[in-house]
């Protein structure tokens, strides 16, 4: 077990509950015209999850509609990344992204997944139920308008990275204790810290110090979970504005990351 001086703030869901998109956003920032780049140009890893099609990616078993192979962030974002790694290299870990910029089409497949998985189990569902089920796993995209802040999915705006860690050397997935797109109370960041805290998990559980490493890292470089989640971290956008608000006292007025069209 590595040493680490470093805990996952537990945080009660009420505290960052609520709409991200009502955040402001700031379109005379001068970084909001910050360009996607390819993680290769910083030497990330990535294996894009929606984009499988050898059925390996869960839930989903196929390739989602308007999802790409390759992998885009924000320059500056990606840099930040690129950074995390140095902090992991003594570890033995680096990152592994599973989706960074993604386009509204892949957005709008995903959504379309989810709806059509409930229809599927429940077929006197309602739209409603079918919505409510979807809005539990993903933003809605149908009032998308690329012109209206309050519509923009996170990860159409460059700066919002779902990513695990890996061992460096093996390239083996390190176990975070649950998978990746699993929504359930295991997911959330702060899981393992309340285990620990009511004597059901060792203190040297694999799984809390893989959490708290790549928290640590993460937040050395300014990026922000998404406490509902352990693998969603965000920098500059309206998401990480609002958690900044719930944790911080200096939060930024406004996102300077809004959304931006597909490389």
């Amino acid at each position: 077990m590595f040493e680490l001086d470093h805990k996952i703030p537990i945080i009660e869901p009420e505290v960052y509950a609520g709409d991200y998109t009502v955040i402001a956003f700031d379109r005379d920032d001068p970084r909001f015209r910050d360009p996607l780049v390819r993680l290769e140009s910083v030497g990330v890893a990535y294996e894009s999850h929606h984009a499988r099609d050898d059925g390996a990616n869960w839930p989903y078993h196929c390739a989602i509609a308007g999802a790409r192979k390759d992998m885009w962030l924000r320059k500056t974002a990606a840099e930040k990344l690129a950074q995390v790694n140095t902090h992991l290299t003594p570890f033995g870990a680096e990152l592994l992204v599973l989706d960074g910029y993604r386009t509204i089409e892949c957005q709008r497949g995903l959504w379309d997944f989810f709806w059509q998985e409930h229809a599927r189990a429940d077929p006197g569902a309602t739209e409603e139920d079918c919505r409510d089920y979807a809005l539990d796993h993903v933003f809605d995209p149908t009032p998308f308008d690329e012109t209206d802040p309050s519509t923009w999915p996170a990860h159409t705006c460059g700066a919002s990275v779902d990513l695990t860690l890996r061992d460096r050397a093996t390239r083996q997935v390190l176990d975070m204790g649950v998978r990746f797109e699993d929504i359930c109370p295991e997911s959330a960041n702060d899981y393992f810290e309340r285990e620990l805290i009511a004597g059901r998990i060792a203190a040297d559980d694999g799984r809390l110090w893989n959490r708290r490493l790549i928290h640590w890292a993460m937040s050395a470089e300014g990026f922000l979970n998404d406490p509902f989640v352990f693998w969603h971290y965000d920098w500059g956008n309206q998401l990480y504005i609002k958690v900044r608000r719930a944790l911080f006292a200096d939060a930024p007025k406004a996102a300077w990351y809004g959304y931006i069209g597909p490389p």
